[in-house]
């Protein structure tokens, strides 16, 4: 084969100074290189000019150019950019539009707000009304729930226990005033005066006004160098131990305060009868075991 020879004549576009030579548009830019260099250059408007952008160049509408036009590449519709849609199908970056970023569980979540404890209120309202043991108990419960659950009423539940501990004090300090005290003695232990006295507050050698029978809390005593009602000539317990019945004890009683008479061996001046004073069921719950014997003028 043999080889061609290279093309004869000027080599490139015409020139100014060439026949033929026509001026480009305005504002066209230089020419680009040919990408051979057999063919001639070419020139491109710049864009926006109203000419067609050359052959390779996106077209409006495709690849996310331009606003209107045929759908781009792979179908999808135009102004989207040509890219098939993210994650979940919303559009580029796979997040659903206008949702952004989700609060985190215990995060910006706001607070639930506790309620008042049912027990701590109850708790206040057996305190006011001095229902003491159930308020005591009801607070402990209160508190320890309120302390795992974080609820409120604390406070309540607090008042609750207070007040029922004032009931307490108060029902104390009125037992003290109403109780009888310890009657006035002189310095032998003789009573001097007349007065109310508990049964429990009785010794050998005291004088009553009178003995009446039944269930006795208080007695009246007196000097005994004055008409009386009889004389306290001992005093005993009866064993301790679980409530034995009335029966049994008013027999354990008798019998104490009849040996105890006979011991004494001194004869009454006038007919007289043995009475005692003995424990009820109540007092006995409470640790009274203890049994009064007097002799009275019959």
């Amino acid at each position: 084969m043999e080889p061609t020879p290279p093309p004869t004549g000027p080599v490139g576009p015409p020139g100014p100074q060439d026949p033929g030579y026509t001026e480009p548009p305005k504002g066209s830019g230089p020419p680009y290189p040919p990408a051979d260099p057999n063919q001639p250059a070419q020139s491109y408007p710049p864009p926006g000019q109203g000419y067609p952008p050359p052959q390779g160049y996106p077209q409006p509408g495709q690849g996310g150019y331009g606003q209107a036009g045929p759908p781009g590449p792979g179908g999808y519709p135009p102004g989207q950019g040509g890219y098939p849609p993210g994650p979940g199908g919303y559009g580029q970056g796979g997040y659903p539009p206008g949702q952004g970023f989700q609060p985190y569980p215990g995060g910006n979540q706001p607070g639930q707000r506790r309620g008042t404890s049912t027990l701590a209120i109850l708790t206040f309202i057996f305190g006011l009304f001095a229902f003491v043991p159930v308020a005591i108990v009801l607070g402990i419960i209160a508190l320890t729930k309120i302390a795992k659950t974080g609820d409120k009423g604390k406070g309540l539940a607090i008042a609750g226990m207070a007040l029922a501990g004032l009931w307490v004090a108060g029902f104390i300090a009125a037992a003290a005033l109403i109780s009888p005290s310890e009657p006035d003695r002189d310095a032998s232990g003789q009573v001097t005066t007349t007065q109310n006295v508990s049964s429990s507050k009785l010794r050998v050698g005291d004088c009553v006004t009178e003995i009446k029978e039944g269930e006795v809390r208080d007695i009246k005593v007196q000097p005994c160098n004055q008409p009386n009602g009889g004389k306290v000539y001992a005093v005993f317990d009866l064993p301790a131990g679980k409530w034995p019945g009335l029966a049994q004890v008013q027999a354990a009683a008798e019998k104490g305060c009849t040996d105890r008479f006979k011991a004494l061996k001194q004869p009454a001046n006038q007919p007289s009868d043995i009475w005692y004073l003995h424990p009820t069921e109540d007092s006995w719950s409470l640790g009274d075991h203890g049994t009064t014997c007097l002799v009275a003028p019959k």
